[in-house]
């Protein structure tokens, strides 16, 4: 993912203008508290829905969040972490339960207490990015990850909707794997078949479970991820068409053209002028 960008170990304010249209992902965890106005998000594709001031949204890998309007006095405190802090703090958590609500409901609402709780912790932990070097570092930041996860942890077990969510059958474990899957492998695999021979289930299972969850085929979740990489490099780089095809691993050039143009009706260069224009104008 080209942009937003949130370097590992990082913190601090962002306002999401330059998220419009994109999407938001992390190979780490990213951890944002509006602070100020509201913003229009979509979680793995499905309905809209709106992160507003005294929210809290965790997004881990297998999370696709897209940003589709946000509000001009929008922001929020983030702390970005990487996946080798993350990892012990994850093993840590046997919970399994809380990954899986996190997955489909990432956006927290926090009460004024919680809010002042979780804002302090992001403070505390943006000092220890600042002031503090490795090895210590990690130690720290890693016991504090934890704390904060056992608190959500904690918090939820009280919601019957928590409750409720656990108990999700088969197919619901299957799309949360399957997220977790096409993070990791969607630019260079993007056949139906190779994600259902990792969830050791058919194609045409994949496909009946996808429509039912998202209201979309597999092979839809694809390449609307893929679509927004191409948003990505079209608008952030001055790559030409034919780098990002082979960066993107198409075949060649005039495939992706085609690919971009049945998704968006119009041609990549169309679309990066157009966006030129924009930016000119304002």
């Amino acid at each position: 993912m080209i942009t937003p960008t949130y370097s590992n170990e990082s913190a601090g304010i962002t306002d999401w203008h330059k998220s419009v249209g994109r999407s938001i992902k992390t190979e780490g965890c990213l951890i944002f508290l509006a602070f100020d106005g509201r913003a229009t998000v979509s979680v793995n594709m499905c309905k809209k829905t709106v992160f507003r001031k005294g929210d809290l949204l965790i997004l881990t890998p297998d999370v696709y969040l897209s940003v589709s309007e946000v509000s001009p006095c929008f922001s929020a405190r983030y702390v970005a972490m990487s996946e080798n802090v993350l990892e012990s703090a994850y093993y840590k958590i046997t919970s399994v339960s809380l990954w899986e609500y996190l997955h489909y409901a990432p956006i927290l609402r926090l009460s004024p207490a919680q809010q002042k709780l979780v804002s302090g912790w992001l403070e505390q932990t943006e000092w220890m990015l600042t002031n503090i070097t490795e090895p210590e570092r990690n130690v720290l930041l890693d016991n504090n990850i934890y704390n904060l996860f056992v608190a959500i942890d904690k918090e939820l077990s009280k919601s019957v909707s928590r409750k409720t969510l656990a108990c999700k059958d088969r197919a619901w474990e299957i799309t949360v794997r399957l997220w977790s899957l096409m993070a990791k492998h969607a630019l260079r695999e993007r056949s139906v078949g190779f994600y259902a021979n990792a969830l050791h289930i058919t194609p045409d299972y994949l496909n009946k479970v996808c429509r039912r969850a998202y209201g979309m085929s597999p092979k839809a979740l694809i390449d609307q991820q893929l679509l927004v990489e191409i948003k990505s490099y079209l608008t952030d780089t001055q790559l030409s068409v034919a780098a990002i095809a082979e960066r993107l691993h198409f075949e060649d050039a005039s495939y992706m053209c085609r690919f971009f143009r049945r998704m968006t009706g119009c041609s990549p260069l169309k679309f990066r002028n157009r966006i030129n224009e924009q930016r000119r104008s304002k």
